[in-house]
């Protein structure tokens, strides 16, 4: 108020240093006063402004928090991973996003320091998270990662441990699978380890994709879910059909199998059949004719002497 009262008071004595004005004219102490009642009416109106200002004041001077609690992300082969720091009261500071497998730098603020282009800092205005995306990650992603905030009485770090999860596929039964010629090949892949289920599974017959060979007597039935089911079928076996099956997904380390179609076990199977009808009598036993020689043998010798 003493403020208000000076200001006023230099504005009247100013117009009484103008000289006398026309009958009807406003005089200048009063343009004066209402002019500063005006300007004072206005601050009085906006009394934030000095909040903002020492807002801002104490914020510069409020040192930074982050969340230190350690966090594990998971993260499949081949899909983007999200990195997060949360920071508040960061101000004018930088955060710095380090992998501690060998102390590289990748990014400060929102600057990278890595040519892999895979790796990105993604941070909106008005946001305390900082997030360091890496899109298709690799297995060498795989590890710990730290993000860092420099203040005068140290640094303030998290740690985010990244895990790399590779799908697995294995093929059920043994490494070799013997079929007769003219039967069904039955195989079934089955495919783990994948927090996201795999769209499609494919089938190779040696280095040849064959899911869609339906004129071929191929049949391939896929059920996603937590463990991906494939079932292939084969009609009609012949021996074309030998070879190597390998079954995979995207980002799916391959299953492998050796197929052999054989005819030997009908061959062998008939040949007995036709021997079996074309004989007038079975062969005897050969403790029977060994008998019957020595009986044979027996009556041909003289008596022994008395």
């Amino acid at each position: 108020m003493a403020g208000r009262a000076l200001l006023v008071a230099l504005l009247v004595a100013l117009a009484g240093c103008a000289g006398p004005r026309a009958a009807g004219e406003p005089t200048l102490a009063a343009d004066a006063l209402d002019t500063a009642e005006l300007e004072l009416a206005e601050v009085a109106e906006v009394p934030a402004w000095r909040e903002l200002w020492y807002g801002s004041l104490e914020a510069l001077h409020r040192e930074p928090t982050i969340n230190n609690t350690q966090e594990d992300v998971l993260a499949q082969l081949g899909a983007v991973a999200f990195l997060h720091c949360p920071v508040r009261n960061l101000g004018e500071r930088g955060v710095s996003w380090v992998r501690r497998r060998d102390w590289h730098i990748i990014s400060s603020g929102m600057l990278m320091y890595t040519n892999d282009e895979r790796f990105q800092v993604l941070h909106s205005e008005g946001s305390d998270d900082w997030i360091l995306q890496i899109k298709y990650v690799q297995k060498r992603d795989n590890g710990t990662y730290e993000c860092q905030v420099s203040t005068g009485s140290g640094t303030l770090s998290r740690l985010v441990h990244l895990h790399i999860a590779v799908p697995e596929a294995f093929i059920l039964g043994a490494d070799e699978h013997h079929v007769d010629a003219g039967s069904t090949i039955n195989l079934v892949c089955i495919i783990e380890k994948s927090p996201v289920p795999p769209q499609y599974v494919f089938w190779y017959h040696n280095s040849r994709m064959i899911n869609y060979d339906a004129a071929r007597g191929v049949t391939v039935v896929t059920e996603p879910g937590p463990k991906t089911q494939s079932a292939l079928a084969i009609r009609a076996a012949g021996a074309q059909h030998s070879g190597n099956y390998t079954c995979c997904a995207a980002n799916t380390e391959p299953a492998h199998i050796y197929v052999y179609v054989s005819e030997g076990s009908d061959k062998m199977a008939a040949t007995l059949s036709r021997n079996t009808s074309g004989a007038r009598r079975p062969a005897p036993p050969a403790a029977l004719l060994v008998a019957a020689l020595l009986a044979a043998a027996g009556r041909a010798l003289p008596p022994a002497p008395s």
